[in-house]
């Protein structure tokens, strides 16, 4: 039997991340299968990212929230006196949003799987929420997050299993690496909802303070990433988007 540490199960990012991975399986060996899958989830991307917000723009509780001030993005005056009364599929925010999901899925099948990148999966989780370290005011439902998960890992794992890359085990292996990864990401939002403990003041100032590295360097890197890709963007969507149209169809 592990002896686990209880309080730095909410103190230290690296140590809950080794707990929740090693009770759902969560092994260096999946990591690697979710790298290997970035030769069709690559370029499934921009299909994927439309899925998505095509269903999140069925329901006006998730579709509302783009109304808000999003975090990372300053809308022009003009965008910004109509986003207030209706946001749309050509709505700034929205390719805004778009972008930032496209980003995060090539992130998860290319980055290397250390500190730097756990904190930009726990970055995404937090800056759905309200918190006082936040510049924005968004703060998405637990409801609606812990749906969007199933719906995402229903479309990307009902894909893959239609992929014939690979030989039926390797396939199989993919699937189930996913599925525990989304598992674990899915704990890195819940960590900001669900309030299983209370800090202490000095935990809470160490918490505050890690944060606050963390979110200084992933903006950092976010930046760096967008002048990067701004050169190659519309070429690499429009062959990726046609690899994808072979799996997912012109929905």
């Amino acid at each position: 039997m592990q002896t686990i540490d209880h309080d730095r199960l909410y103190t230290d990012l690296q140590y809950r991340f080794d707990y929740v991975s090693q009770f759902v399986g969560f092994s260096k060996r999946d990591q690697e299968l979710i790298q290997l899958s970035g030769t069709v989830v690559g370029g499934l991307v921009p299909t994927i990212v439309d899925a998505v917000y095509d269903k999140l723009s069925n329901y006006d509780l998730t579709w509302n929230h783009f109304a808000q001030e999003q975090e990372g993005l300053q809308l022009k005056q003009d965008e910004a006196s109509k986003q207030a009364n209706q946001v749309t599929m050509g709505s700034e925010v929205i390719t805004f949003r778009k972008t930032m999901l496209t980003k995060y899925l090539k992130k998860l099948v290319t980055a290397e799987w250390n500190l730097s990148y756990l904190k930009y999966l726990d970055w995404v989780g937090h800056i759905h929420t309200t918190t006082p370290l936040k510049k924005s005011t968004i703060n998405v439902e637990y409801i609606h997050i812990n749906a969007l998960f199933g719906y995402v890992a229903a479309v990307v794992v009902g894909t893959l299993q239609k992929c014939d890359e690979w030989d039926e085990e390797v396939r199989d292996d993919i699937v189930n690496a996913y599925n525990k990864f989304f598992w674990v990401q899915n704990d890195l939002f819940a960590r900001y909802y669900v309030k299983d403990r209370v800090l202490s003041e000095k935990e809470v100032r160490a918490v505050e303070a890690e944060e606050r590295a963390k979110e200084d360097v992933i903006r950092k890197q976010l930046r760096s990433e967008s002048l990067t890709n701004a050169a190659v963007g519309f070429a690499a969507g429009t062959i990726l988007g046609a690899i994808g149209f072979r799996y997912l169809g012109s929905k």
